[in-house]
């Protein structure tokens, strides 16, 4: 059926005009829509949030977001165990809050035994918390290497107080601990 309509020359008139004029208006529709961006397709701007993590034999550092406009700095040192976090005022400058936990006991690091820790920050939104002091929009995770064990936490953040300049310096509060290994290693 199909070779019987192509070989009548007004159906093959017809096919390829139709075709044309498709192409001719979508070229039409381009042309009109690039003149009024001035040539350029404006796509939607995105934001990007982004965390930073180094390591070395004795202290590992890593970078995490605890508000808008405000981030921190997580400082793991292996041989004491101490993790904190240093959070800079955004109106000061200067250090406006200043966070602290010990992760050997959390991790069940031996003593004698040198630990190799690992640390990565992850956002975290929080729903429903009331008043002033609220989680900061990041988690801090330490695993041990050497155990396999790993914990997680977080530190209560008062936006409140660093709108007022007043230093916030806090415990850090354990969110969870888990084992990422179920076999001892020698």
């Amino acid at each position: 059926m199909y070779r019987r309509w192509m070989r009548r020359p007004w159906f093959v008139l017809f096919l390829g005009v139709s075709l044309g004029v498709t192409i001719c208006a979508a070229a039409l529709v381009g042309f009109l829509a690039g003149r009024q961006t001035g040539g350029r397709i404006q796509l939607p701007e995105t934001l990007l949030h982004a965390s930073a993590t180094e390591s070395g034999d004795t202290m590992a550092i890593a970078t995490g977001l605890i508000d808008e406009g405000v981030e921190g700095l997580f400082i793991l040192d292996f041989i004491t165990g101490n993790l904190q976090v240093a959070v800079i005022n955004p109106r000061t400058g200067q250090l406006g809050g200043l966070y602290f936990h010990n992760v050997a006991a959390d991790l069940g690091t031996q003593q004698g035994k040198a630990p190799k820790y690992l640390i990565v920050t992850g956002e975290y939104m929080y729903r429903s918390f009331t008043g002033n002091v609220r989680p900061a929009q990041s988690i801090v995770y330490v695993a041990d290497a050497t155990s396999g064990n790993y914990a997680a936490y977080m530190l209560p953040w008062d936006r409140q107080a660093s709108s007022y300049n007043f230093a916030q310096v806090n415990p850090m509060i354990v969110l969870g601990r888990g084992k990422a290994r179920n076999v001892p290693v020698e």
